[in-house]
């Protein structure tokens, strides 16, 4: 498998020295941002696979963690590629994780007006369309956007190739959000997963492009907790009478939910050829959690443990614990290993995780005055700056 170059250098880092990272100052250059508007910059970065992070920068001495006052000063979206900044635009009303991006080598952000959803790219407008939209879809192909829009006012969904409409619901619902994109791209097509109300019940649609690809029906079922594709294959977590059960293509797979047990929560991670079923239920013993797989059945979590996130690169597996904060605390690998993650430190989004070719990357804000900062694995690189990572990517 190939491997990043961020990678090897990391690692004759970490070998031969107890310096940060990434080399140079690690913090942003204050004295000459890019000018609004401008490129990422990516001409002058040297070709291959990069650590790319976003982050919302406001002016020094603003309290943003309390917001108690307007900001006096401008707010940027930062993009950060192995640790330094190579580009800065204004952040305007775009400045939640969940409205910027960043994908095929530039900065993407949105925003609604009073009637319109405005796209931009690199600080500059793409294209926008009527209607206020929450983007919880985004993806390039074909050197196209696509996006997955919730209507912010009422209901239904919009689905859009730059800014066109392709297939258009008054009355559904995405299943999904943002911080794991709600659009998957296949070979053939891109698919995303709907809620549609129908007589008096739901069905649940897969969607492939613009047409129904596929519907689960929750006729004569109890509760749906989740529904995804991956990989030609869709899964369900749903109720049955007395049981829960992890739907694979048509398949029930009974999930082990103990004597007197109820399922409170579940979602789906699609990973490699499968999905992950994460459950939180609640029962004479107390709540826990617990992951299940269609291909290795139960993964061991420890008695009382608290998953906050789950990541996969289809290989690797691992999931982050939660201390009794709620903060991340650490992170386990399946099969054994764990990285701790320092105190006082949060994710502002699940777009600031991400296991790659079976590394751990994280963009950690943090809280009361502790400097935020990257971590690879159980390498920590301080990136002072007054503001939070919203997200990570390699590409």
């Amino acid at each position: 498998m190939r491997k990043l170059a961020f990678f090897l250098l990391a690692a004759v880092l970490a070998a031969c020295t107890r310096d940060i990272l990434f080399p140079g100052p690690p913090r942003y250059q204050i004295e000459n941002p890019r000018p609004p508007g401008d490129s990422t910059g990516a001409s002058g970065i040297p070709p291959g696979e990069h650590v790319w992070l976003t982050a919302v920068r406001f002016p020094d001495g603003f309290a943003w963690e309390e917001d108690t006052c307007a900001v006096a000063g401008p707010v940027w979206i930062d993009l950060y590629c192995d640790g330094k900044v190579v580009s800065s635009v204004p952040a305007g009303e775009s400045v939640h994780p969940d409205m910027h991006r960043f994908a095929g080598g530039h900065l993407y952000a949105d925003y609604s007006t009073a009637g319109e959803t405005v796209v931009l790219r690199d600080g500059r407008e793409l294209f926008r369309f009527p209607g206020r939209e929450t983007l919880v879809g985004f993806l390039l192909r074909d050197e196209n956007v696509h996006t997955l829009g919730q209507d912010r006012d009422g209901q239904g969904f919009t689905y859009r190739i730059d800014g066109v409409q392709v297939y258009r619901s008054e009355t559904g619902t995405v299943v999904g959000d943002a911080d794991r994109d709600a659009l998957s791209g296949a070979e053939d097509a891109v698919y995303y997963c709907v809620k549609v109300p129908t007589e008096g019940t739901q069905e649940y649609r897969v969607m492939r492009n613009g047409e129904p690809w596929r519907t689960l029906s929750d006729v004569g079922y109890g509760n749906t907790y989740d529904v995804c594709y991956a990989r030609g294959s869709v899964y369900r977590i749903r109720s049955r009478p007395r049981r829960l059960v992890l739907e694979a293509d048509g398949n029930d797979l009974t999930l082990p939910l103990a004597g007197g047990e109820t399922a409170l929560w579940g979602r789906l991670i699609p990973r490699g050829q499968d999905a992950l079923a994460l459950v939180r239920a609640y029962g004479p013993a107390g709540r826990r959690s617990f992951l299940y797989s269609a291909r290795d059945g139960v993964l061991p979590l420890e008695t009382g443990a608290v998953v906050s996130e789950v990541l996969s690169d289809g290989e690797k597996t691992g999931w982050i614990l939660a201390g009794v904060d709620g903060n991340p605390a650490r992170f386990r690998w399946n099969g054994g290993g764990e990285v701790a993650i320092g105190p006082g430190m949060y994710l502002a989004s699940g777009r600031c995780t991400l296991v790659r070719e079976g590394h751990l990357l994280l963009a950690l804000t943090g809280r009361g005055g502790t400097p935020n900062r990257f971590q690879q694995d159980g390498e920590v690189t301080e990136i002072p700056f007054n503001g939070y990572f919203t997200s990570i990517t390699v590409e």
